[in-house]
């Protein structure tokens, strides 16, 4: 086997905006076959090259994970990079992005065991809406959005939350409702394609319901690659997502470089794309 495409169980053929990438692969000769991560019977010296791609069970499992690719790394050539996975996979990176001068959505960061007083922190900040998410989710997972009327409900929440991890507190940013969140997708450094989104949170409006491919916006694409240069290696994919704030400007919202949707499907160029890139690895 030449390419391991790292999946979970859940989706043992991938996700349908990942299945391009095998064809696009196998046209240029390469024997690539979907693998789930955790499978016991796996072993992966087999594979010259890993991809990580659909491992959407690994926040859930976050140090399981963690050591699997670990391991798996002095096996084969996994990707992207197993102390890259280690850093993405708990939200602290984006104090260290914001550290190196990356425009960060302003968060407080509440530690596990601790608490903060909503209420005092929405008037200091003139926020209407407070956002709360742990450090290690995915897909939106206990994310939770008050307004100021549920206050009482959003102090029990976040009591809830940091009972088992450090919590993050954001201001909701309206802009997600009319604009959605756009992706910017890098592969091997290089700009691929982009993609906006809509909020990920279920209970928010939204201006429109799929993703969708749309002309990248020059201080948007900036950014991302300020983003990209600030992480200091090379790698394989990036998906870099980015939002308005409040006060109009653009903000990073996540660097995803574990097992991001590279929403391939929807460029007929992508899949080929990332196929060199991953070539190249060989």
């Amino acid at each position: 086997m030449d390419v391991a495409i790292v999946t979970y169980a859940g989706l043992p053929q991938l996700d349908a905006y990942d299945a391009p990438l095998l064809p696009a692969l196998a046209a240029l000769g390469l024997d690539a076959r979907p693998c789930i991560w955790d499978d016991p019977k796996m072993d992966w010296r087999t594979p010259k090259v890993a991809v990580i791609r659909n491992t959407w069970d690994s926040h859930l499992r976050r140090d399981a994970f963690v050591a699997w690719s670990s391991k798996v790394g002095r096996l084969t050539r996994l990707y992207n990079p197993p102390e890259v996975l280690r850093w993405n996979t708990h939200k602290a990176y984006l104090r260290e992005l914001e550290a190196k001068g990356i425009p960060f959505t302003p968060t407080v960061w509440v530690p596990q065991g601790g608490t903060a007083d909503l209420g005092a922190l929405m008037r200091e900040r003139d926020w209407d809406s407070v956002v709360l998410k742990p450090v290690v989710s995915a897909g939106a997972l206990k994310t939770y959005r008050f307004p100021r009327a549920e206050l009482q409900a959003a102090q029990s929440c976040l009591q809830s939350l940091a009972a088992e991890d450090e919590v993050m507190v954001q201001p909701y940013l309206t802009a997600f409702e009319t604009e959605g969140e756009r992706a910017y997708l890098f592969f091997d450094g290089a700009f691929s394609h982009a993609v906006r989104r809509p909020p990920g949170l279920k209970d928010s409006p939204r201006g429109f319901q799929q993703p969708h491919l749309f002309e990248p916006i020059p201080e948007e694409l900036r950014l991302a690659e300020d983003v990209l240069a600030a992480v200091g290696q090379p790698l394989l994919y990036a998906r870099v997502d980015v939002a308005t704030d409040n006060q109009g400007r653009c903000r990073l919202q996540e660097l995803e470089v574990t097992e991001p949707s590279l929403f391939l499907s929807l460029d007929p160029e992508a899949p080929g794309r990332l196929a060199q890139a991953i070539a190249r690895k060989l």
